[in-house]
């Protein structure tokens, strides 16, 4: 049998009975369709970029540092022994390691020393001879004699020929010493051969005699700008025996190294020049050892300032 709804029309029996209008169906009988009622409060999302940042130490920093401004790229380490850096090393750490090492090594070193003091002294007194022999025979002349003014001058060239021979075997000892220390910075087996094998040798006189005459030319002009200019050129042998530069290159690179490291080189200068002093106090004797370990803490130095690992 067919009955009518609430609102006048059939109503199909099997059809469950429907609500009078305005009722309220009872819970769970009618479940609303989805958003059909707003939710509850406090149930709607946030707006984009609403969410707090979370708190500090909540998340660790990515390694090698905090967090940098958006698209920076980590700060790149600094290399060993960079100017200015962490790994800056101290003058005392540079002449600790130079004593270590001469006396890890101290027969090749003392041996080596010794045969070029023997070269320089015999090589410097037979010029020096020759030229008081030329000063007597020139004085027995008389001074009218005809060969007084030939002897003059050979004198004269002959101080100078002199002079220039003993400056370059005494950078040629120093280049010795150089060549051992740098094999000791950088680990490698240290004999008395070392001391006399070059590889660059036309780059080692012509950065001698370069040294010499800037050197000697600054004396001449108030003594000052010559010890200026040995400061500065210090570590031209160095930068020729280790990187194998062209003599005018070596002085450049050895003015740039001692620019950017002025203070630390100072520092340098003047504590080698203390201790080569008291070795010569000691009857020279004293520059047996003073010699080599000065060598050894400059290579040290050197190494450190270039911002190159040193071999323990």
């Amino acid at each position: 049998m067919t009955e009518n709804g609430p609102d006048g029309t059939p109503r199909n029996e099997n059809e469950p009975p429907q609500p009078p209008a305005g009722a309220v169906p009872p819970p769970g009988a009618y479940p609303p369709p989805p958003g059909a009622y707003p939710p509850p409060p406090g149930a709607y999302p946030p707006p984009p970029g609403a969410y707090p940042p979370p708190p500090a130490g909540s998340y660790p920093p990515p390694p090698g540092g905090g967090y940098g401004p958006p698209g920076a790229m980590p700060p790149a380490p600094q290399p060993y022994g960079a100017p200015g850096g962490p790994q800056a090393v101290g003058i005392g750490e540079a002449f600790n390691y130079g004593w270590t090492k001469f006396t890890a090594n101290v027969g090749p070193i003392l041996l080596a020393v010794l045969v070029y003091g023997a070269v320089i002294a015999v090589i410097g007194g037979a010029f020096y001879f020759a030229l008081i022999a030329s000063a007597v025979t020139a004085a027995n002349n008389g001074p009218y004699g005809s060969s007084s003014g030939m002897f003059g001058a050979g004198f004269g060239f002959g101080s100078i020929v002199f002079y220039i021979v003993i400056i370059l075997l005494g950078y040629l000892a120093q280049a010795g010493m150089v060549r051992g220390a740098l094999h000791i910075t950088y680990g490698r087996p240290l004999e008395f051969k070392t001391f006399f094998q070059f590889d660059n040798l036309g780059g080692v006189i012509g950065a001698s005699l370069l040294i010499g005459l800037g050197t000697g030319v600054g004396v001449v002009l108030c003594v000052l700008p010559g010890i200026v200019f040995a400061f500065f050129a210090q570590f031209a042998l160095y930068f020729v025996l280790d990187k194998q530069q062209g003599a005018v290159e070596a002085i450049k690179s050895s003015f740039s190294l001692v620019n950017k490291n002025l203070g630390t080189v100072v520092v340098l200068f003047l504590a080698v020049y203390v201790v080569q002093a008291i070795g010569a106090l000691v009857c020279g004797v004293g520059q047996l050892i003073a010699f080599p370990l000065t060598m050894i803490a400059t290579a040290y130095m050197y190494r450190r300032m270039l911002g190159e690992p040193v071999a323990p």
